[in-house]
C-alpha cells in the first residue's frame, strides 16, 4: 500500500559513491511520531507541494 505523506519535518543530505542524496524526514498520515522515516526524494514524487512548502 501506499502511503500518505503529512509533513516534511526535515533532511539528511548522504553521500553515496561521489553523489549526495537527500533524504527527507516525513509524518505520515495517520500516524504518530514512532512511525516518521526518512524517504528518498524520488519517493517524494507525489507529495510536490509538501516538499515545495518544507523547501521555502
Amino acid at each position: 500500500p501506499e502511503y500518505e505523506v503529512e509533513a516534511i519535518l526535515g533532511h539528511e543530505d548522504v553521500k553515496y559513491r561521489g553523489k549526495t542524496i537527500r533524504y527527507y524526514l516525513v509524518r505520515w498520515k495517520g500516524f504518530d511520531a514512532t512511525a516518521d522515516d526518512y524517504v528518498s526524494e524520488a519517493q517524494l514524487r507525489n507529495a510536490p507541494e509538501l516538499k515545495r512548502e518544507y523547501l521555502d
